[in-house]
């Protein structure tokens, strides 16, 4: 009997760690004590005025209720397909060279593979030029056409009580909210609302479609911001004065936009010791982690086991801040719950995890 537990000890240990493997690799669940502690400083940064809500393509498609049919654009590749066959229409491609911009665009959905989509962009930008305020109209066409069909998430970022920004084009976040379009490149008016803790501004990141010389989308763009010292030392800005919380960037709906913000804050943010937040489903985890490896400003934060969980974990956090009965403006506020006490946060985790 003796003899055999030599043996018998390494079977159990690679047993072990088979099982916290599997775990490891299913992701943190919403309600582990370390996901809570993360949660707790998002919370803690509304408390004292500091969270800055970055929304990507996420939060687009679900508003515009993906996959409705013409949603796609509310995404960069979809945007960029729609990009693609504009020119074909248009002939300002012809169909060898569509054939081409689609497989770059194929290729950049990849991960780490972000620099096909912009050359496809850089693409379709020099083919619109060929044709008086062709980017416009393309962008009128697509963009422009986009509107709210679901206004929940949109609802829960605004109840947070932060400061909103966005890498997308479309002015989505505006229709529910009723705040006021401010570009990247309008710096004096973005410093004052930075400043002055404005929660009725979008300030938008990466343009707006109505002035698409200012939008930032291909190769030339990418580089005028990127070395934009204004833009760069607002980020610096964020990175150090505020909690970011990045809403609609995680994995499955994972912005392009999201990974090019990254390269762009790779050298700015390298000596920042203060962390910030992606969310994230807990199967979408693992593979974000590693993604972030690289910059350890930012780490994951589970929101639930599915997207639709997004808007019930924020408007949990909203609730339980004190921010959401102050943020959303009174005159498109829905009204009020006649609820007494709004269910804690373990109430509602034990309700998904019943799911």
């Amino acid at each position: 009997m003796d003899a055999q537990q030599p043996s018998s000890i390494p079977e159990a240990q690679k047993a072990n760690v088979v099982v916290k493997s599997a775990a490891a690799a299913l992701g943190t669940p919403v309600d582990d004590p370390s996901n809570l502690q993360k949660r707790d400083e998002v919370i803690a940064s509304i408390g004292r005025n500091g969270l800055v809500v970055v929304a990507g393509a996420g939060v687009s498609l679900q508003s515009v209720g993906h996959p409705a049919p013409l949603s796609d654009v509310a995404g960069w590749p979809g945007l960029l397909r729609h990009g693609v066959d504009h020119c074909l229409k248009q002939q300002l491609l012809d169909s060898d060279e569509a054939h081409l911009v689609r497989q770059q665009i194929d290729i950049g959905i990849k991960p780490g593979k972000t620099g096909y989509l912009i050359e496809a962009a850089q693409r379709i930008h020099d083919s619109l030029e060929k044709q008086s305020a062709g980017r416009y109209w393309w962008l009128h066409d697509s963009i422009g056409q986009l509107r709210v069909k679901d206004s929940r998430l949109i609802r829960a970022i605004q109840g947070l009580g932060g400061l909103i920004t966005t890498l997308n084009y479309d002015n989505l976040i505006e229709q529910v909210t009723i705040g006021r379009t401010i570009e990247w490149h309008q710096h004096a008016e973005v410093t004052r609302c930075v400043h002055a803790r404005e929660k009725d501004v979008v300030i938008h990141l990466h343009g707006f479609w109505k002035t698409p010389h200012n939008i930032v989308l291909d190769r030339l763009s990418y580089e005028k911001v990127k070395h934009d010292r204004e833009a760069c030392e607002r980020l610096r800005t964020f990175a150090r004065d505020f909690t970011m919380l990045f809403v609609g960037c995680g994995n499955t709906f994972f912005d392009p936009n999201f990974e090019t913000l990254l390269s762009w804050a790779k050298e700015a943010l390298r000596d920042v010791q203060h962390r910030h937040y992606v969310l994230c489903q807990q199967a979408e985890e693992p593979k974000l982690f590693s993604s972030l490896q690289a910059h350890g400003y930012l780490t994951s934060l589970v929101y639930g086991d599915d997207y639709a969980d997004l808007s019930l974990f924020l408007e949990a956090i909203g609730k339980e801040s004190g921010a959401s009965s102050t943020a959303i403006n009174p005159s498109v506020a829905p009204v009020p719950s006649t609820t007494p006490k709004p269910p804690k946060p373990v109430d509602i985790w034990n309700l998904l995890s019943q799911r």
